[in-house]
């Protein structure tokens, strides 16, 4: 390729200067300028000079382009250790880890020795691919190498065990570091968030505060996402008072985690004004912005923001069309569901899946369980369990038992499977009024050694979780709690509630059936809510399964006899109750 001269002539003898470009042209990700300058060394024979052959390399991964890269590596008759580090690293930030891992062996076998730059790229590497077998040779060639000590392989080594689920060796390893810095600290924490050791997380983040660190985005981001796991939401906006202090409220890192902190709190409006402040947003931010109006059911702002954000420039991926699908389908958009599902491989992005699971669970809870299964049938992969079972849960909600049943078999033959699996067959029978059979099926559940997941619901007050069970009484204010319930009970009866006795999966009378499903869990949280909160504050409660249909029914009612907003989290997705309506206008 020429090169326009009047821009980038400089002496052959200065490659000092054809180097600066070359890092001028990576860093504003100008890949004509770069070319050009490529087609210059090649003309001028600089290729053949180590360090511009290193910054060939730095501008292709830099540009994402990883095998041209490898051939700038090929080029290159005189390879430095630099060189070899250039090219193991470009593997490893390009998401290649196996060649990063090849070409570590192939420098080795050319009897140079790894230094503080190529051992945490293949550290790295052992991280995306989870081989914790595979770093600990690393771990212990940089032993050999004297490299231990040094707080960059120190670190390195840290993320890896941490990724890999070893979080007792990354904890070794944090601790027997003589120096440590803010990439160790956010590698250890973003360990335990991984694991949910949401609370270890959040007094390692107190202690590096205590020591006067300087905590980067990524630390922040790291211990937003663990309130927003936690649903911890005022100490999430405590730590983002801390975040404006260090000026890395524009971050957007630290925007991801607080769009999904708000999210998962149910306090959207705060998502929507963390959104619109970050200057410039990344995927990740577009994404979990999308997320959030997904599962908050504002589906239409959700196809807003996907042409806002391909206007934008950004390219979607396939965790913005799973957002997107999920949208479809909790709002019955099975028309819109389609044309996405047919737009995501046309952009040459693989549907997985969960993307399939996404489009029979939009079909099936459309009532087209037919055409759901043929999709099931024209996999071009071996569908998984979840694709099984958003078939499962559509026959439930339609009440087709011999589709279920089908279904379920379907899901046994795979092998091992979750808890849930078993009960949503007991559910699909129950529901059909056939108890004998929903009783063998939770049976096979015990027979296996499982146990049905404990309905679990919670309310945040003060900084304090308080969590609830179906009909417990441990809570140091049940007294009042059940009082509230009794007193809400007859003024909803008189507003015309009846209980919905067919949610109760078991066969016994109906005076204990309403006693049964009144107790629920998130009845005693929202009751808590009540006697706990002022009456302007909305009352969030967070669950763990599914919401019933009856509990989904009393609590519009609840709405309407005391006038608060009401917003329950269930495992997969929000419902905003006011005035006795819901915002997922009962499609969920």
């Amino acid at each position: 390729m020429a090169l326009n001269s009047s821009a980038f002539f400089v002496p052959c003898h200065n490659y000092n200067q054809i180097c600066d470009l070359l890092l001028s042209s990576a860093r504003s990700r100008s890949i004509v300028k770069g070319l050009q300058l490529h087609g210059y060394i090649v003309k001028s024979g600089l290729s053949l000079i180590p360090l511009v052959a290193n910054n060939l390399i730095n501008f292709y991964s830099k540009s994402q382009l990883p095998f041209d890269s490898r051939r700038a590596f090929e080029d290159s008759p005189q390879k430095s250790a630099t060189t070899w580090s250039s090219i193991i690293s470009c593997f490893a930030q390009n998401e290649l880890p196996w060649m990063s891992l090849e070409f570590l062996r192939k420098m080795m076998a050319g009897n140079l020795r790894p230094d503080d730059h190529v051992l945490p790229s293949a550290t790295k590497s052992c991280g995306i691919l989870s081989r914790c077998d595979i770093g600990r040779s690393v771990h212990c060639l940089s032993m050999k190498t004297g490299y231990e000590a040094d707080v960059f392989v120190g670190s390195s080594l840290v993320d890896m065990y941490a990724k890999c689920g070893d979080i007792v060796d990354a904890r070794k390893m944090f601790d027997e570091m003589p120096l440590r810095n803010v990439v160790t600290w956010s590698g250890m924490m973003y360990g335990y968030a991984q694991m949910g050791e949401n609370e270890e997380a959040l007094w390692l983040f107190k202690e590096a505060l205590f020591e006067n660190l300087a905590v980067n985005d990524y630390s922040f981001s790291t211990v937003i996402s663990v309130c927003a796991n936690s649903t911890l939401l005022e100490l999430g906006r405590q730590i983002q008072g801390l975040c404006i202090k260090s000026s890395f409220e524009s971050s957007s890192f630290v925007g991801s985690s607080l769009v999904s902190l708000y999210s998962k709190c149910g306090v959207l409006e705060g998502a929507y004004q963390v959104f619109d402040e970050v200057p410039v947003k990344n995927l990740g931010i577009w994404n979990a912005m999308l997320k959030a109006c997904a599962q908050h059911s504002h589906t239409q702002k959700v196809i807003e923001l996907f042409k806002r954000m391909k206007l934008s420039g950004m390219k979607p991926n396939f965790i913005t069309f799973l957002n997107v699908l999920n949208a479809c389908s909790h709002a019955g958009l099975v028309v819109e569901g389609r044309y996405f599902f047919d737009l995501m491989i046309e952009s040459r992005i693989k549907p997985t899946d969960k993307h399939y699971a996404s489009l029979v669970d939009m079909l099936g809870r459309a009532g087209k369980l037919q055409e759901a299964l043929e999709v099931i049938t024209n996999m071009p992969i071996d569908p998984t369990e979840s694709v099984w079972g958003a078939l499962l849960t559509s026959c439930t909600i339609h009440k087709n038992t011999e589709l279920a049943a089908f279904a379920a078999d379907k899901v046994f033959e795979l092998g091992p499977v979750s808890s849930g699996m078993h009960i949503s067959l007991s559910n699909a029978y129950a529901a059909d009024g056939r108890f004998e059979d929903a009783a063998k099926a939770r049976k096979l559940l015990r027979d296996r050694g499982e146990k049905k997941e404990t309905g679990l619901s919670w309310v945040e007050e003060r900084n304090k979780v308080h969590t609830f069970a179906a009909g417990e009484r441990r809570h140091e204010r049940s007294k009042e709690i059940y009082e509230k319930l009794a007193e809400l009970g007859e003024e909803m009866e008189k507003a015309g509630y009846v209980a919905d006795t067919s949610y109760v999966l078991r066969e016994v009378d109906g005076d204990e059936k309403n006693q049964t499903i009144r107790y629920h869990s998130e009845r005693l949280a929202i009751a808590f809510g009540l006697i706990t909160f002022p009456a302007d504050r909305p009352i969030r409660v967070m669950k763990n399964l599914r919401v019933c249909g009856d509990c989904h029914t009393a609590i519009k009612f609840m709405s309407v006899c005391t006038g608060r907003v009401i917003i329950v989290r269930d495992n997969n997705r929000f419902h905003r109750f006011e005035d006795g309506k819901c915002s997922c206008n009962d499609y969920w």
